[in-house]
């Protein structure tokens, strides 16, 4: 089934609910974080991250946080910065059960759009290049730079794509 055939489809951005709906603005917020909470053992400060840096971020207007569900069920989620540094796609996440149904094309889209540009920094964990080998190659994004083990995590070297990321 894809994505464009399916029901009750809908794609939100964090900045627009807090205009809207601050109940609706919670809620999302925490599912947004609920989906990607199982990435701690990949990025173990990610909840700090989240709550401290990137919903800031959706506030002070250098960063969104885009949201597709289906049938009322988050589908998948970027978390994004835009600053006069970076345009980046910090997370990137399709629920497994609906990728290969246009879910990641959607968010890219909507990413693209916000960021200003279909080449933004991204930074990939080198055990989970086969899970974006086909989006990378879509977009043509090109490798500019290896991080080593123990940027992000002592398990895994990061890919960096379309720019550089300073060392921390």
């Amino acid at each position: 089934m894809e994505l464009r055939e399916t029901k009750n489809v809908e794609t939100y951005t964090l900045s627009s609910i807090i205009l809207n709906d601050k109940n609706l603005f919670g809620k999302f917020a925490q599912e947004a974080y609920s989906v990607t909470d199982y990435i701690c053992k990949d990025y173990p400060n990610h909840f700090e991250w989240y709550w401290t840096k990137e919903i800031p971020r959706v506030f002070n207007g250098t960063g969104e946080i885009i949201i597709c569900t289906i049938n009322d069920n988050i589908a998948g989620v970027t978390f994004l910065k835009k600053d006069e540094l970076e345009k980046k796609i910090c997370t990137f996440l399709v629920v497994e059960k609906y990728r290969r149904k246009h879910v990641a094309t959607e968010l890219l889209e909507k990413a693209f759009k916000y960021l200003g540009t279909t080449k933004p920094l991204i930074t990939i964990a080198d055990n989970k290049f086969k899970m974006f080998e086909n989006i990378i190659k879509k977009y043509d994004w090109k490798l500019t730079q290896t991080l080593s083990k123990g940027y992000y995590n002592n398990t895994s070297c990061e890919l960096v794509y379309n720019g550089k990321l300073s060392k921390k």
